[in-house]
């Protein structure tokens, strides 16, 4: 309705207007005309003189010298006195004649003022054109009234030949706003029906898309990567709950299945006792692991705590990292190598930050053999800081590449929980990373150890 509404409202305004034009151009040129024959007539009248024209002469000698025709009976002339009476008039038989008579008429008046006068009368369609005439000290005046009632016809006739042409371009545009809106609103339509089907949950659902180009094929597909996003991150959410339900489930078992066994046991040597108190103490530790690493986990997700920004070098924090994690590789008699290529200061979050190169440079500790070694740079340029940790561990395989953030994922989940790993760190420091505005990216193969590179703003936007 606004498209045919937009479309046919142009049309009349155009009709309306092209009208309105041609009557004031037509009558524009009648009234210049009749005025130029009115000031010829009062001069033709003044040289007849006044008194003579009372005393018999009539008009139509005058309409012999100054022809002026512009309808089938022409244009009738009328001479009055100073005082406002007919003296002649060319009505002839056609007409009565206004002899005698006193018209009171404001282009009369005027022009006994001598102001020469030109009028529309549109009820009556006539045109009242009125000059005067300077007889001595006498003034009187020339009336001439001419019928334009043939422009009014003509305009009837364009305006119905225009009413005609707007009605057929009307119900061309009506008929192609029909066909534009169907094939308009048709795919919008079938978007909308398959995203209230997707709203209930119908994830697996798909905008049907074409191969051309146009924006609804790009909104579909939109919609269709968002889709599949959100059915990726529901299949996440239901592994997640899964992982995290096994994950607790298998220390609770083993300290049910080592409590049972010193409960059914008559007498229980001392040192068996300690042997199941030191394995349940072990597994309570394993579980409080995953609960924390859930818990910090969950507060790097909430985004709106936000956080707690401050000029740092980042440096000395991974000096500080090595220190601290010296000891377990010792213990896998591994080799902590640092290389500082020039001094960074970035702005970011310390503690946050601190865990998530931790858990990577942990990880490359644990998965890296004996007499391996992790190295770890810290370098720079004008925009990134980048913290690259390279192992000479296990590797990882190029098909698990893209899931090893996920939670709780293990490439090798026997040997992750040999490890005592949760499955947590990778996704903590990736969400932390975020957190800052960086990225991770990881280069691996198997058995050809791994290379993560962190690269995070130097300055917070």
């Amino acid at each position: 309705m606004t498209f045919i509404a937009l479309s046919v409202i142009p049309l009349i305004v155009f009709n309306v207007f092209v009208t309105a034009s041609i009557r004031d151009q037509q009558l524009s040129e009648r009234k210049g005309a009749l005025q130029i024959n009115a000031v010829i007539m009062s001069e033709s009248v003044r040289s007849y003189g006044l008194e003579n024209l009372r005393h018999a002469v009539t008009v139509f000698a005058l309409q012999s010298e100054v022809t002026i025709r512009s309808n089938n009976w022409g244009v009738r002339i009328l001479v009055i006195d100073e005082g406002g009476r007919v003296i002649a008039d060319s009505s002839g038989d056609t007409l009565q004649p206004e002899i005698g008579n006193v018209l009171f008429d404001p282009v009369v008046f005027a022009a006994l003022g001598g102001n020469d006068t030109t009028i529309l009368n549109e009820h009556a369609y006539f045109l009242y054109s009125a000059a005067t005439v300077l007889d001595g000290e006498r003034r009187g005046a020339v009336l001439l009234v001419e019928s334009v009632e043939g422009i009014f016809e003509s305009l009837s006739d364009i305006r119905t030949m225009l009413l005609l042409y707007s009605l057929a371009v009307g119900i061309l545009v009506v008929v192609l706003v029909i066909i534009t809106s169907y094939r308009l609103i048709t795919p919008l339509r079938e978007i909308m029906r398959v995203v209230q089907r997707m709203s209930t949950g119908q994830l697996s659902l798909r905008i049907p898309t074409s191969e051309r180009t146009d924006e609804y094929t790009i909104l579909g597909n939109t919609f269709n990567n968002m889709t599949e996003k959100l059915e990726q991150v529901e299949k996440t959410r239901e592994e997640f709950v899964s992982n995290v339900s096994h994950e607790l489930k298998t220390p609770l078992s083993s300290v049910k299945v080592l409590s049972e066994s010193i409960l059914l046991q008559d007498s229980v040597p001392e040192a068996m006792y300690r042997e199941f108190l030191q394995d349940i103490t072990g597994e309570v530790d394993r579980m409080t692991n995953i609960i924390n690493d859930l818990l910090a986990l969950v507060k790097v997700d909430q985004r709106e705590q936000g956080l707690n920004i401050q000029p740092m070098v980042i440096n000395q924090l991974v000096e500080d990292i090595l220190k601290r994690l010296a000891p377990l590789a010792e213990q896998k008699k591994v080799v902590l190598l640092y290389e500082e290529v020039r001094p960074v200061q970035i702005d970011a979050d310390e503690i946050k930050l601190s865990l998530a190169i931790s858990n990577i440079v942990e990880n490359g500790i644990k998965y890296t053999p004996g007499g391996g070694t992790v190295k770890v740079v810290v370098d720079s340029d004008h925009q990134f800081a980048f913290i690259t940790v390279q192992d000479t561990g296990i590797g990882i395989p190029e098909e698990e590449q893209d899931k090893i953030f996920n939670r709780f994922y293990r490439v090798d989940k026997a040997r992750d929980r040999g490890t005592g790993g949760t499955g947590l760190g990778l996704a903590i420091s990736k969400s932390t990373v975020l957190l800052h505005n960086g990225n991770i990216r990881v280069t691996s193969a198997a058995d050809e150890g791994s290379v993560f590179i962190i690269r995070i703003p130097l300055r917070r936007t």
